[in-house]
């Protein structure tokens, strides 16, 4: 289409967002893949009558969309390397030739291609992809393990939201989950959520104040990015290269998309519901109990729209993504059916009972403008806002009045300069983000937790339900600037020099309180129907009024909200050489040096209250051992090994960690010289970073006067990091590609709380191995530590087969299986920062709750059935977690009380299809689409109320738990069975 036409198009630009406004002017992108970093890199060597090309000749990509351009010279030995190549559809030009080679590129790619001055060889003319080897063996020479998911496969793949990491688990080693909440969450390895990072146009996304990698997983049930804005994006599981930071597990190189010279759109709606949605096994339950499952939809919309401002020099691109989600629950009490007559309050528990309406509601928009300077400059400014809303209860125990208010919102504004000489690339970049987390209660209620048991003891027990309040109240915001700046350098024959230096500037405003009013924990009386508690104060034979001990009664005392406000300069440098020895070989050497000045507030300084009680004279008696006369609480502590002077802060003894320089290196080997063969490999260390909540932690807890906890934090500032070895052979198996690795990862320096508590002889005296846990020092409920202590490690078998997409078979797949042999040094056995039985024995590695034995994931699409239908699918198979269970039956009563048991989980099966059809309209194309997710209903069950008591042996109730044992099936992962309609129209 010639620039003129473009000009004169208005009319037709008119008519294509009228036929847009025809699906209620919902807008989806439907572009092609047109981005900006995750930069490709084209190298090779140019021939002039069948010797090397003189140095000094002129080597020109041309952008075929947009027209950017990016050129290099030929180095004296005929090689030359073009590097930040935005990925894409490029014509290669030679020695001032008007035309070339075309040349398709994915993110992050290290394509090889060998030219004639005058064209390309003729053993490399490959139709419109002109890549040495086959045309599919794309990417090979490189030592990363990683994945390239594209547009086309994040855009079929079924999904229950359109969330573009949901197909992250196509690459072997990652997980991507759904919490009953609606929350995702992503992860690899053994490692837990916090240690992943998403990096969208070079730039990382990092979640510095709460948990999950990147802001607004693991908290919300939005999705993190608009999905219409994406490219593709590349799944890294291990040995990334140096310039990736913030990161340990797994991280994601997303580009967006851009404009081009023709002006492209797309429209789409979905919406399912309730009515699409079958029960979930509790739901039967519940409604054979009379108790109807509420009602709800869901409605997903957005649009996309690229084009030219002026035509090769001027583009733009503008994404929006947006949800409107009913999120009821059936509240239902458990276990009133074990009070015969109803007594006490069993009649107003139940009248809480009832169908919950809860909402979410999320905008997220993205925009970009693209300038091409000239033929050495271009300019990218863009901008994203993501806006939500919700209003939920925590759980199906739990009463409305408990009912949470949340604002989850981010901004950003990114500007990207390129400079290319004839030699080298030099990447500047600046920004400014904001996020805010903001969860608030209604109600001031104290929030009581009402619990069953058949003893009347709290040992062996179940919940029953939540009333009153929520204790949360809280108040989570980030803000800061960068600046980076990368150069690459291409003038040294057979090396691709990157080198960067990265600055930010973060300030963390953090306040509020998670304990805003008090929590009780009561017993219901078996036979009274009343509580173990007044309204005032716990009432019987075995509470805790303001303590942290598990007894018939127990009330944890507010803690007043307080604000942990600091600044925090990160700095970043590294250097990474590509250096291809011979044709065959390639060596990837690298090392980067991270800090942070202010990662975990050093100016904290420990409350004055705190430090005397520590130090003060042991009083106690635990256990039958009573402290000799004159020892203090400090002195006891250090029986067991502990120097609680580590721990305490004067606002000077706390220094940022110096010491996170991480080497590189890494190798490929083309053994036939035709990427058929290729056998990879690397070591590399990798740093990642804590949340800024844990000072929040620290100052809050010891916020409280006179009574309740003592939180401390070790001085010895450590950064988490992991070491990572791989081995790998990438083999082309007629049109597929294979590949598989041998994985193994070691993370250190992770951080845990702890409980510090120990008895006057430094021990745990006859404490259970689940809970020691004693009143603190002068009446202090519990004395909690953070360390940088934890260590989890994993190695693994990484196979992945994929038939990539072509025009002409109209078919693609991906089969992605890892099997994980995963170990942690927590106790706990999961994905939290807690390991309250840490220094209790040398427990060593154990199994990790964070990662399936085996996990197979399959995606593929086909687009050439009958009647020009189009189906899509992705199945899901995973053996189970492992998971701890807290035993307290008889046999396990007495002095040691409950211990810990090993339990296995369900295998996960879910299996999701898609079927769409396109139609021709109205200058455009209108596509309907049908989704089903867990198209065989199959009740995944993924969360367990694990706490045992009586016989050992007793009979399986109908959700597969045990009567007695109280093992029960609480929820499920994932959805059960649902439709989802929806349509879109492309322009």
């Amino acid at each position: 289409m010639s620039k003129h036409t473009l000009r004169s198009q208005p009319r037709l630009l008119a008519r294509h967002l009228c036929a847009a406004g025809l699906l209620g002017g919902l807008l989806i992108a439907a572009l092609p893949a047109q981005a900006q970093t995750a930069n490709a890199t084209v190298r090779g060597n140019i021939t002039a009558a069948g010797a090397s090309a003189p140095g000094g000749t002129d080597v020109v990509a041309v952008n075929k969309a947009n027209g950017n351009t990016y050129r290099t010279k030929t180095l004296a030995d005929g090689s030359y390397a073009l590097v930040g190549l935005n990925p894409g559809t490029y014509e290669i030009r030679v020695g001032g030739a008007t035309s070339g080679s075309v040349v398709t590129l994915s993110v992050g790619q290290n394509a090889t291609l060998d030219l004639a001055s005058g064209g390309p060889t003729a053993t490399n003319q490959l139709g419109t992809v002109v890549i040495e080897g086959s045309a599919q063996r794309q990417g090979v020479i490189d030592s990363q393990v990683g994945t390239t998911v594209s547009n086309r496969m994040i855009e079929a793949i079924p999904q229950a939201s359109r969330n573009f990491l949901s197909a992250a688990d196509l690459a072997p080693g990652v997980r991507f989950d759904t919490d009953t909440s609606g929350n995702t969450r992503l992860r690899g390895g053994a490692q837990n959520i916090d240690s992943v990072n998403v990096f969208i146009d070079g730039v990382g996304q990092k979640n510095n104040i709460l948990r999950g990698g990147v802001s607004g997983q693991d908290t919300s049930q939005g999705n993190p990015f608009p999905q219409a804005a994406i490219a593709e994006y590349r799944v890294l599981t291990q040995n990334y290269k140096a310039e990736y930071d913030q990161v340990s597990s797994v991280a994601i190189s997303a580009v967006t998309k851009s404009g081009g010279n023709e002006t492209h759109g797309n429209v789409y709606v979905n919406r399912t519901g309730s009515n699409w949605t079958s029960l979930s096994p509790i739901q039967e339950k519940d409604e054979a109990n009379g108790i109807a499952p509420p009602s709800n939809k869901q409605i997903e919309g957005g649009f996309s729209i690229g084009g030219a401002i002026v035509p090769d020099k001027l583009h733009y691109f503008l994404a929006y993504d947006g949800k409107s989600l009913d999120k009821p629950r059936q509240l239902t009490a458990m276990n009133l059916d074990k009070y015969p007559g109803s007594p006490g309050l069993v009649p107003t528990i139940a009248g809480q009972q009832g169908a919950f309406k809860g909402q979410f509601k999320q905008h997220l928009l993205f925009g970009k403008l693209s300038a091409e300077i000239d033929d050495r400059q271009r300019l990218d400014i863009s901008t994203t806002l993501r806006k939500e809303t919700g209003y939920s209860v925590e759980g199906d125990r739990f009463a409305p009045t408990t009912a949470i208010n949340n604002n989850n919102n981010t901004y950003r504004v990114d500007v990207t300069h390129e400079y290319t000489g004839d030699s080298w690339l030099n990447e500047a970049r600046v920004g400014w983000e904001s996020t805010k987390w903001n969860p608030q209660s209604d109600s001031t209620d104290p929030q009581v937790r009402f619990k069953y048991s058949p003893t009347n003891a709290i040992n062996n027990v179940q919940d029953i339900f939540f009333t009153g309040g929520s204790p949360n109240a809280q108040d989570r915001r980030q803000s800061g600037i960068y600046l980076k700046d990368d150069l690459s350098y291409t003038g040294l024959a057979g090396h691709v020099i990157k080198g960067g230096v990265q600055f930010k500037a973060m300030k963390y405003d953090l306040s509020g309180t998670a304990f805003r009013v008090p929590t009780i924990d009561t017993v219901l009386n078996v036979t009274t129907g009343q509580p173990y508690y007044s309204g005032l104060a716990c009432t019987g034979t075995n509470v805790s009024n303001g303590g942290l001990s598990s007894d018939q009664c127990n009330i944890r005392l507010a803690i007043p909200s307080a604000s942990a406000n600091f600044k925090n300069k990160q700095y970043g440098i590294y250097l990474q050489d590509d250096w291809k020895i011979t044709r065959q070989l390639e060596l990837n050497l690298g090392a980067r040096w991270d800090y942070e000045d202010n990662m975990l507030n050093n100016n904290y300084v420990t409350p004055a209250d705190r430090v005397a009680a520590l130090n003060g004279l042991d009083g106690r008696t635990v256990d039958g051992i009573t402290a000799p006369p004159g020892q203090t609480y400090a002195q006891s502590l250090a029986k067991g090994g502990i120097n609680i002077a580590d721990y305490i802060s004067n606002g000077s003894s706390r220094k940022a960690y110096k010491g996170a320089l991480a080497p590189r290196i890494g190798a490929s080997y083309d053994v036939l010289g035709n990427k058929a063969t290729v056998v990879y490999g690397g070591w590399g260390r990798s740093y990642d970073r804590r949340m800024a909540n844990n000072a929040l932690d620290e100052l809050q807890k010891n916020a409280t006067v006179g009574a309740g906890e003592i939180w401390l934090i070790r001085n010895d500032f450590k950064m988490p990091f992991a070491d990572q070895l791989s081995l790998g052979v990438r083999q082309a198996v007629g049109v597929w590609n294979m590949d598989v690795a041998v994985s193994k990862i070691h993370a250190k320096n992770q951080f845990i709380w702890f409980e510090g508590n120990r008895d006057p002889n430094g021990g745990f005296g006859n404490s259970n191995s689940v809970d020691p846990l004693w009143n603190g020092p002068s009446g202090y409920g519990a004395l909690v530590l953070g360390d940088f202590v934890g260590q989890n490690k994993a190695t693994s078998l990484f196979l992945s087969l994929e038939k990539p997409y072509t025009q002409a078979s109209g078919w693609s797949m991906t089969v992605a299986y890892t099997y994980t042999d995963a170990k942690t040094t927590n106790n706990e056995w999961s994905d939290g920062i807690f390991d309250w039985t840490y220094g209790k024995s040398t427990y060593g590695f154990r199994p990790s709750k964070d990662a399936e034995k085996h996990r197979l994931v399959v995606g593929g699409l086909m687009d050439k059935l009958p009647w020009g239908m189009q189906l899509s699918g992705k199945l899901t198979v995973g053996d189970g977690q492992p998971r701890r269970v807290i035993d307290c039956h008889t046999g396990f009563s007495g002095p040691n009380g409950c211990v810990a048991v090993s339990r296995g989980s369900d295998t996960f099966k879910q299996l999701d299809l898609a079927l769409a059809k396109n139609f021709k309209v109205y200058g455009g194309e209108l596509q309907l689409r049908a989704d089903v997710l867990n198209l065989f209903n199959t009740a995944n069950w993924g969360y367990y109320d694990d706490w045992v008591g009586g016989p050992s042996t007793p009979p399986k109730n109908a959700l597969g738990g045990d009567n007695d044992h109280f093992d029960t099936r609480t929820g499920v992962r994932g959805p059960m069975r649902q439709f989802k309609l929806g349509a879109s129209y492309t322009f």
